[in-house]
């Protein structure tokens, strides 16, 4: 499913408040972090542009699709709704080359399937 949990000593973090990835429309603004190319703290907008999709060269399914750029370096970043709740994990972007940067059609793990994966 391509996740890890990762268990962490530290102190002074606000951890980050996930939502309910079922209740996730079509047309919602979300904002994507991540590191892209290694540019730490980078954040990008966009919309929801579909539910349950499949990458299936990744063997992923049930995605959640965005137009947020989303780039080498983004996954494993939250995608966040408008309330700035935790919806999804950004995984992977789609491209017209190997390589490539974003083409606006972007994925992410619902955040729901993530926790029952690493419950």
């Amino acid at each position: 499913h391509d996740l890890a949990l990762l268990q962490v000593d530290a102190s002074g973090l606000t951890p980050a408040t996930l939502g309910d990835s079922d209740s996730v429309q079509v047309g919602d603004t979300v904002l994507a972090f991540g590191s892209p190319l290694g540019l730490s703290g980078t954040v990008t907008s966009g919309i929801v542009s579909a539910l349950d999709r499949d990458a299936q060269d990744l063997n992923l399914s049930g995605l959640i699709q965005t137009d947020a750029p989303i780039n080498p370096g983004n996954s494993g970043g939250p995608l966040v709704n408008a309330a700035g709740q935790v919806i999804a994990i950004n995984v992977a972007n789609a491209s017209t080359s190997q390589g490539g940067g974003s083409i606006g059609i972007g994925f992410a793990i619902p955040i729901d399937a993530a926790q029952s994966i690493l419950s």
